[in-house]
């Protein structure tokens, strides 16, 4: 009679600093922690242990854009905020209540809301939950305002700035005879607003999107007037404001609007689309201190691929919406939707259908403690 088969005994599992480090080198995209962290509650302690969330943020140092804000005016509730998630189902991020107006900036993980009713300001950390509400500056005439959130902290690595102090430079856009905008900055850790400084221009701010580059904000001068071909400049050490002239010719070769970003060589640049191609520009200054604008880069869109296949005309009137100042992402929003580029690898994806609304891209690594994993009690 043979003998009973008895089963072998259940191999030791690795120990925890082994999945640790696995876990550890899992792509940023929140997904692949969500997925990870579904497996057991084991993995899922080692996943949303605070330690290891911040040990992730320095590993991987660029996070990942979660997906972007779109201001809305809808009837009959007015305006209104919705966010659009790039990275799928595991990415979860809900308004906080009772704050809908309006998106003015994003910045290092955090978002800035104004409400135009209350004449109130608000820094949000979709992350941490963290609110920092802030009173508009006194003065504000308020219906054509725009903003940028900048990170006061003295240090050079911004993937944890979410505790960090900041600044809120706020534009408030003025027309009677001429146009005029002031600008005020804000101090978290003084906690005032600072002396206003005032400038006249030759149209209004475009509230889309601002740069920063060294220590100077940028904005885009809406190109509604003849002589609105310029950039609007703010200098944070002086707090002074000053017009950038851009190239003759730019209304006429990018009709469909340009975009104010970061230039590859660290200068303020901006990006167009003319036709089927993406001209990216830098602003520099020559050996003599003379400054002039340079076309640095052109992508051929004919070249993209979307699913293996070439994109096609899907790209005629498009423009450049958006630039993920965290990352290397573009945004082109033509008439089949909005579509993201990974300039250094080219890499394109569609995200959304069309829209016509502005974008603000958001990027912070998905690190919301047990809203990681979206399900707090499941059974292993």
């Amino acid at each position: 009679m043979s003998a009973p088969h008895c089963s072998p005994p259940p191999a030791d599992l690795p120990p925890d600093d082994v999945f640790r480090e696995i876990f550890l080198r899992l792509p940023p995209d929140p997904s692949f922690l969500f997925s990870a962290s579904l497996v057991c509650r084991r993995w899922r302690r080692l996943i949303r242990s605070p330690a290891f969330l911040h040990r992730f943020r320095a590993f991987h140092r660029t996070p990942p854009v979660l997906g972007f804000f779109q201001n809305l005016w809808t009837l009959p509730t007015g305006r209104r905020i919705r966010f659009v998630p790039t990275t799928g189902p595991a990415t979860r991020i809900s308004l906080p209540p009772g704050f809908p107006d309006w998106v003015l900036d994003c910045c290092h993980g955090r978002v800035l809301l104004y409400s135009y009713s209350d004449r109130e300001l608000l820094v949000w950390d979709p992350m941490t939950g963290d609110k920092h509400y802030v009173g508009a500056p006194p003065d504000l005439v308020g219906e054509d305002v725009a903003a940028a959130l900048v990170c006061a902290a003295d240090h050079v690595d911004h993937t944890d700035c979410h505790s960090s102090p900041f600044q809120i430079i706020f534009l408030d856009c003025r027309e009677d005879d001429q146009y005029w905008v002031c600008a005020c900055v804000y101090s978290s850790e003084t906690e005032v607003w600072g002396s206003c400084a005032a400038i006249t221009i030759p149209s209004l701010v475009s509230s889309d999107s601002s740069a920063l580059v060294g220590n100077s904000v940028y904005w885009k001068i809406i190109f509604a007037e003849e002589d609105s071909n310029h950039i609007l400049e703010f200098e944070l050490r002086s707090q002074r404001l000053g017009l950038i002239e851009l190239p003759e010719g730019i209304r006429e070769n990018y009709m469909s609007d340009i975009h104010i970003m970061p230039a590859e060589d660290g200068s303020i640049g901006f990006a167009g689309v003319s036709y089927s191609s993406i001209h990216f520009w830098s602003r520099r200054i020559d050996s003599e201190g003379v400054a002039g604008w340079a076309l640095l880069r052109i992508i051929d869109m004919d070249k993209l691929t979307l699913s293996s296949m070439p994109a096609g005309d899907m790209f005629l009137w498009s423009s450049v919406v958006a630039f993920a100042r965290d990352s290397d992402d573009l945004f082109l929003q033509a008439e089949g939707g909005i579509f993201m580029i990974k300039i250094r690898s080219m890499q394109l994806r569609k995200v959304r259908e069309a829209s016509g609304s502005a974008i603000y891209p958001y990027a912070s690594f998905y690190t919301r403690g047990c809203d990681i994993v979206g399900i707090d009690d499941i059974d292993d």
